[in-house]
């Protein structure tokens, strides 16, 4: 956890809602006995543009697509 000096990296820091993360508390997650959905990891900068969301039109996915990581975890 931050609170206990962790950083504030990509692979150190996962989304919960306010519920859920006042529950975990200054706790890792094991210690909480919550276990991760999925394990935190930095995207490339193609995962980083299809995950934000942004209108992306079918020739730019296509493009994008191309120019994954062959093991990437984001879905395009």
């Amino acid at each position: 956890p931050i609170s206990k000096g962790g950083r504030d990296i990509w692979e150190n820091v996962v989304c919960a809602c306010f519920h859920c993360n006042s529950r975990k508390g200054g706790r890792t997650p094991q210690q909480a006995g919550m276990p991760l959905l999925a394990v935190p990891f930095r995207p490339s900068w193609v995962e980083h543009l299809i995950l934000s969301n942004r209108h992306i039109l079918a020739d730019q996915m296509a493009f994008l697509k191309h120019h994954l990581p062959k093991r990437a975890r984001a879905q395009a």
